[in-house]
């Protein structure tokens, strides 16, 4: 049993080195073709400039060569080594008859790489419908109907507002600015007031306020507005015409 043991036990440790995988190269110097047998065996019986050898048994193989040169064609034999796990690459020189070899890297040859298939593309029908958007409801800011607030222009739209109106030198185009601004949509009384004060003349405030009197979410604070007015006519004016509105 003991005598039987210890070969196994020599086949056990060898197996990781054949194993592992073995690479070797040879490409001449100066590009001259060349045949070669690796132990014996033909590899390319068409000559050619370089030999890729893969799947080799680690250690010590005889390399013949036959190369053409100026002279005719030289015959050459070589011990060449393999190492495990490293693709090894040799130069072969013709110098005269002589032929020589000289490694000239070995490269540690990885696991093979892992090849991720990505999944196949996503298959749309021939005939394309589109699905109508879905949104949710946005609840009232106050206990008005919903219609009341409709598009209400939020500190952000206000904002962007007044950085707009600022921007201009003239009160006719600040007017304008603010009249699209709220044409289509709901304002509040206290964003309504900043808006007012970015205009440096009081009729063009009172013109504005008549003009978003109707796009004011919550009418029943409108009076926020009243004391920019330092005229007291121009504060009669304006309550005439929103109780006409009412």
């Amino acid at each position: 049993m003991k005598k039987l043991l210890l070969p196994l036990l020599f086949v056990l440790l060898a197996l990781p080195a054949f194993a592992q995988p073995t690479v070797v190269t040879f490409t001449t110097h100066r590009g001259e073709p060349f045949q070669m047998a690796l132990d014996g065996r033909v590899i390319n019986r068409t000559a050619s400039n370089f030999v890729r050898i893969t799947h080799l048994r680690p250690g010590n193989h005889y390399v013949e060569f036959r190369i053409r040169g100026r002279h005719g064609i030289y015959r050459t034999g070589i011990n060449v080594l393999a190492r495990a796990g490293f693709e090894t690459n040799y130069a072969v020189r013709v110098s005269g008859r002589r032929v020589s070899l000289r490694v000239i890297s070995e490269v540690p040859l990885g696991p093979p790489p892992v090849v991720v298939v990505p999944p196949p593309p996503p298959r749309y029908p021939d005939r394309y419908e589109p699905v109508p958007p879905r949104y949710e409801p946005v609840p009232p800011r106050y206990e008005e109907p919903a219609d009341a607030c409709r598009n209400l222009l939020d500190k952000y739209d206000i904002d962007r507002l007044i950085d707009a109106m600022k921007g201009r030198d003239f009160e006719s185009t600040r007017l304008t600015i603010a009249r699209e601004a709220v044409r289509n949509g709901s304002i509040l009384s206290e964003d309504l007031r900043r808006v007012l004060l970015q205009f440096e003349f009081e009729s063009t405030r009172l013109e504005f306020a008549k003009f978003a009197y109707d796009s004011v979410c919550d009418k029943e604070r409108f009076y926020y507005i009243y004391d920019i007015f330092e005229f007291d006519h121009h504060v009669r004016e304006l309550e005439s015409y929103t109780s006409r509105r009412r």
